[in-house]
């Protein structure tokens, strides 16, 4: 059963069991990535306030709410110019997403 749990352990490590963000990188030990996300640029909007929201995790357990409406609801905005989003991870077992909104 030690067997089984340690080879388990491993492979998750070694697969990255904190699956965070929309992000298609991946990394067996350090993974920390930042991307603009161009769908939601509206040049008619001005980028004049930032809000953001932030998940995070270790292991199997997750928390938090990183989605688009909680960074929009933190920052106060109701017009969204661009999005950007923040990944890291750290040999796969803790891991944290943040959406960044810029907008009205």
């Amino acid at each position: 059963m030690k067997k089984l749990l340690f080879v388990a352990a491993i492979a998750a490590i070694a697969s990255g069991c904190i699956m965070v963000g929309p992000s298609n990188a991946s990394a067996p030990i350090v993974l920390d990535v930042q991307s603009p996300d161009m769908s939601f640029v509206d040049n008619d909007v001005k980028p004049a306030k930032m809000g953001s929201a932030t998940s995070s995790g270790i292991l199997f357990f997750t928390e938090g709410d990183a989605s688009l409406k909680a960074a929009m609801d933190n920052g106060n905005i109701t017009k969204v110019h661009h999005v950007d989003y923040k990944v890291k991870s750290i040999f796969g077992i803790v891991g944290s997403s943040t959406t960044i909104v810029w907008g009205e």
